[in-house]
């Protein structure tokens, strides 16, 4: 009696691959995030009840305990965790501590801000990467690859918020050129966006130029050079091509990492958005703000990584051949 075992296979089988680590990570995180809330410091109870009434300074304990039955605070934890999770992938994400508000309604109203901020920096310091990325490579070793060097070690060394701070001096104090905080008007995101596109190019920048120089020096850009093909022509539709799928990895996780930026650059600049509600959410001990917020740069964070393990699949089938065939056509290949 032989048992057959159905399997997914091609496209298909690896998004269902994809979705399943997914879910197993965001599940991971939603446990670990709701761990940490359970066992803070602090009563819940008396939270909400300050948040709710914040000029009243001491509470009976009813109140704290109608509270705690509101909220089934006196559940064992597992319980606790289920019931929040099934509510949370029901669409139900609560309603924050601080403003009695549903949390989606003021994550709506602040993400707008975040994510222009977010859009204007990976525009500025992608181009800028590129550009002397590209400078760097054409003359290795000139003066240009060496500024190109020495900035990016720069970008790469100086904090967020002390670039932020140095801009705020020099355009905001003394040249009162830009406005130095809040949000309204366009020259308000100036500085912020040219804080996070400088840590972008600065990362970017020594990443491409390696990729880059990678491709450059792979044996059949020479072989082009004696058939008269054109060093523009090369980069453009050789060198670019070869460095395209190890540079998108890189971009992605830059991505990933400049909605994490976004909240020190928020909190010194004084703007709304995503960063600023998360701090003050953990200041003020808002957990249904906390939990939501985790969970939406967790799945920022995998969505963008799946996305570009697709792009990269679309960029270079062979490798997704390989990986789809298994470790017998692997092992024949390397054979």
């Amino acid at each position: 009696m032989t048992i057959r075992t159905f399997r997914l296979s091609g496209p298909l089988g690896s998004l269902a691959k994809r979705l399943s680590g997914l879910m197993a990570v965001l599940f991971g995180v939603s446990f670990i995030t709701f761990t940490m809330t359970y066992f803070a410091p602090g009563d819940k109870a008396a939270a909400i009840a300050h948040a709710r009434y914040p000029e009243t300074q001491s509470f009976p304990p009813e109140i704290l305990e109608g509270i705690r039955e509101e909220f089934s605070l006196n559940e064992p934890f597992l319980v606790q965790f289920f019931q929040w999770l099934s509510r949370f992938v029901q669409g139900d994400f609560g309603n924050s501590f601080a403003s009695n508000v549903p949390v989606w309604d003021v994550f709506a109203a602040n993400i707008t801000e975040t994510l222009t901020l977010t859009a204007v920096s990976l525009v500025i310091g992608l181009a800028a990467a590129f550009c002397l990325s590209a400078v760097s490579v054409w003359r290795p070793g000139s003066l240009a690859d060496r500024l190109a060097v020495a900035l990016a070690s720069i970008g790469a060394a100086m904090p967020n918020y002390w670039l932020g701070l140095l801009l705020i001096l020099l355009f905001a104090a003394h040249l009162n050129w830009l406005p130095a905080y809040g949000t309204g008007t366009p020259a308000h995101i100036v500085l912020p966006a040219v804080t996070l596109a400088f840590w972008i190019t600065a990362s970017q920048t020594r990443l491409l130029r390696a990729f880059f120089l990678e491709a450059k020096s792979a044996p059949y850009i020479e072989t082009l050079r004696l058939r008269g093909v054109s060093e523009s022509e090369i980069f453009w539709r050789h060198v670019m091509r070869h460095a395209a799928v190890p540079a998108l990895t890189m971009i992605g996780l830059d991505v990933a990492a400049l909605l994490e930026g976004t909240v020190i650059v928020e909190l010194t600049f004084a703007r709304g958005g995503v960063g600023s509600l998360l701090a003050g959410a953990v200041l003020s001990r808002d957990y249904p703000m906390i939990l939501f917020l985790v969970m939406f740069f967790a799945l920022v964070y995998v969505l963008i990584n799946s996305l570009i393990e697709i792009i990269q699949d679309a960029l270079d089938p062979k490798a997704s051949l390989l990986g789809a065939a298994g470790p017998a056509v692997g092992k024949e290949a390397r054979l």
